[in-house]
């Protein structure tokens, strides 16, 4: 082969090369002119489905037992919120029995002899202890919700056992 074949053949080549490329763009632009997008309302399962995945995982209660939570006074849910309080077992399950059971932290397992090392010290002492905390112990064991009494409970209950 002479180097004028090579030309040659390599322009043919590349026409043809150039022509599938036309052939090709020239499909994909019809091929978008006459498809019809689908909207939104033109397929209700879709908007079914988008609406399922979206919705939230949970919801808010805003009303308490037979009356709307806009009809109470926050001065009535600190009221309604006193007047139900827990009793010292209660309040040891919640919030004392994670560490005072496994003995995490440090935390005197009630019975053993860390324990009654620390009841020999008295109610009053172990109460105050409860509330402000004590070395790696949160006040009221993290539950700043609970009032002194129920702190005062949940250690009574930590003695009887």
């Amino acid at each position: 082969m002479s180097e004028l074949d090579d030309k040659v053949f390599i322009r043919r080549f590349s026409r043809v090369i150039l022509g599938l490329v036309s052939i090709t763009v020239v499909i994909i632009i019809i091929a978008n002119f006459y498809q019809a997008t689908p909207g939104p309302q033109d397929n209700p399962s879709r908007i079914a489905i988008a609406n399922e995945r979206t919705a939230p995982v949970g919801a808010v209660r805003t009303e308490l037992p037979g009356e709307m939570l806009t009809s109470v006074s926050p001065a009535d849910l600190v009221d309604a919120r006193e007047s139900v309080e827990m009793d010292g077992a209660t309040v040891y399950a919640q919030a004392c029995v994670a560490c005072h059971d496994t003995g995490a932290a440090e935390a005197p397992i009630p019975g053993s002899d860390q324990w009654k090392e620390r009841a020999g010290k008295g109610l009053e002492a172990l109460v105050y202890n409860a509330i402000n905390g004590l070395n790696v112990m949160p006040p009221k064991g993290g539950r700043d919700d609970l009032s002194d009494a129920e702190i005062t409970a949940a250690v009574e209950h930590m003695l009887q056992q």
